[in-house]
């Protein structure tokens, strides 16, 4: 289990921060971590010789750019290497340096969704982590009032733009997928249980997705695609739950097929559209 407090947990923290900058601004100073983790020079100098003493290869020291700069033989121990984490770093200092996006070029289109309160979130945590059944109201598009609905929830789902709430339906006697939004918050446990994760036979069953760019493209805009998805060999194979391929191929726009091959760009592979079929709306 991880414990925020343990200092290990912190340390890692304080490390991800120096290898982020690092990687995305060529360099990692004190000034970085002074700035976000609101702590002296002192402190700050001393993470970074922690973080040499750990990893002496990753870093050189540049007298000119006043910094620490990612070697040849940089590897990310601590970061998971992806701009997004650059982005959130930044987004989530309070520092008048870094807190505005858009002086750094990144800049954010958060889609307009309901808020999602704390308390309409903590049954259903607590129902998934103790394996309880929970009696909660829900709206759909099909029964536009609330209405009583046990389900036994098993993970909470990110897709892009919504969170769902995967869970047994004890009416429809199925696992289905609830939009977080729609429920109204009132429940009422109603004991363990029965129904779990493991017998959840979309959520165990793994797809590969197969996609390519569209046939009709030219082979110089062909390449383009290719590399934008960093495919191989004209294809780039994604695995995916079974219960979110649907959200999968919404996010990559491949559940309508476009009129012209620039709008569309990336099809599915026409062999893997005929296995995943199936698991398609």
């Amino acid at each position: 289990m991880i414990n925020p407090e343990n200092p290990g947990f912190i340390e890692s923290g304080r490390f991800r921060i120096i290898e982020v900058f690092a990687l995305w601004e060529g360099r990692a100073n004190t000034t970085h971590l002074q700035n976000i983790l609101k702590i002296s020079r002192q402190t700050a100098s001393e993470i970074i010789r922690q973080y040499q003493k750990r990893h002496p290869i990753n870093l050189a020291y540049n007298a000119s750019l006043k910094g620490y700069v990612p070697t040849a033989e940089f590897t990310p121990h601590y970061s998971l290497g992806s701009i997004d984490e650059y982005n959130q770093t930044l987004l989530h200092s309070q520092h008048p340096e870094y807190v505005s996006i858009a002086e750094t070029g990144f800049t954010h289109l958060d889609a307009p969704l309901r808020k999602i309160s704390p308390a309409l979130v903590q049954p259903i945590i607590r129902a998934i982590r103790d394996k309880l059944r929970l009696d909660i109201g829900y709206t759909s598009i099909t029964n536009p009032e609330y209405e009583s609905r046990i389900i036994e929830p098993h993970s909470l789902v990110f897709e892009g733009m919504r969170w769902h709430v995967r869970a047994y339906c004890c009416k429809n006697q199925s696992y289905r997928d609830f939009v977080l939004s729609r429920f109204n918050g009132e429940f009422a446990f109603e004991g363990p249980a029965t129904h779990f994760a493991a017998q959840d036979e979309n959520w165990n069953t793994w797809l590969e997705l197969i996609i390519e760019p569209d046939s009709r493209l030219k082979p110089e805009s062909r390449r383009i695609i290719e590399m934008d998805y960093q495919m191989e060999n004209g294809q780039r194979i994604i695995p995916v739950r079974a219960a979110l391929l649907m959200y999968l191929t919404q996010k990559l726009r491949l559940d309508h097929y476009q009129t012209t091959p620039e709008a569309q760009q990336i099809i599915i592979n026409p062999e893997c559209l005929k296995k995943i079929a199936p698991y398609l709306p």
